[in-house]
């Protein structure tokens, strides 16, 4: 029986105090981080997002670069004029030129097709991996496997 009653006052001492406590927090004035910590808080926090910002704008602008030196790229292959054209003049024109001569379209892309598994090659051959008879995505699924280990084997050494 008394330890029933022990039980028993201590959950209600619980349950109380978790009434309690939040009205506690609501009664106290809110007073902002800024106050609390004068110089650091903000202005780190402030540096370190204008920093992140500017990261990830960089790396967009690096982005649409590349992409509109891929559309150029693609546009001199057929014979487009490419100055003073936006990004979106390119893909039109670039759209029409390729429903206009399909074959010329695949050339393009067994060209392109063949330059990758060049590059891919030669990467498997600085790796030491075997090439004959592999595919593009083979020899990317090798490279890849090959990359991991190598980053795993780093990762125990540590």
């Amino acid at each position: 029986m008394n330890k029933s009653k022990i039980v028993r006052s201590a959950a209600a001492c619980l349950l109380a105090a978790a009434i309690m406590a939040p009205a506690a927090y609501a009664a106290e004035p809110a007073q902002p981080k800024a106050e609390q910590q004068p110089d650091r808080l903000p202005a780190a926090k402030g540096h370190f997002h204008e920093e992140h910002k500017k990261h990830h704008r960089e790396h967009a602008l690096g982005h649409e670069q590349y992409r509109l030196a891929k559309l150029r790229y693609m546009a001199e292959y057929f014979g487009i004029a490419v100055e003073g054209k936006t990004s979106e003049q390119l893909k039109g024109e670039l759209k029409a030129a390729k429903e206009k001569d399909p074959a010329k379209w695949e050339a393009f892309k067994a060209e392109n097709r063949a330059k990758r598994l060049e590059m891919l090659r030669q990467a498997a051959k600085e790796y030491g991996l075997e090439t004959e008879g592999r595919t593009a995505e083979q020899l990317r699924e090798d490279i890849r496997k090959f990359q991991r280990s190598k980053d795993a084997a780093d990762d125990s050494r540590r």
